[in-house]
């Protein structure tokens, strides 16, 4: 009997974990998108908004697009990392409601992706 209790007691703990799984975090998602329009970096009398820029991305490949619309639609406003040339930069990735599949991403480094260069952008939920 108590080498039953002992297995249950062993086996509970990931039978927890299996039930919660849904609750833990989705994994990343990596989506290539296809630059659409640069901005150059904002000019300001503020000081905390110069060299702010933007980037109009969308889906670079068709199987991606269901995804990424998804993604904007619940997580609009949400950090991203995007990888430019092989290195890694923070933005922050906005839905445009009226342009389907589109999103708006702002960021703050000095890099130049041109129009149709293709980025990679790291979606995940928000914490």
């Amino acid at each position: 009997m108590r080498s039953m209790i002992r297995k249950s007691l062993l086996v509970l703990p990931l039978f927890l974990l299996w039930v919660a799984r849904p609750a833990f975090p989705l994994e990343k998602i990596t989506i290539p998108c296809e630059v659409m329009e640069v901005s150059k970096p904002f000019e300001s009398s503020s000081g905390k908004l110069n060299g702010v820029r933007y980037m109009l991305v969308h889906h670079a490949h068709a199987e991606d697009r269901e995804t990424l619309s998804k993604w904007l639609k619940a997580h609009s406003g949400t950090e991203v990392t995007f990888i430019v040339d092989e290195r890694e930069y923070k933005g922050i990735l906005f839905r445009l409601a009226h342009c389907f599949g589109r999103g708006l991403l702002i960021y703050a480094d000095d890099i130049r992706p041109e129009k149709r260069d293709i980025i990679e952008v790291i979606l995940s939920p928000p914490p």
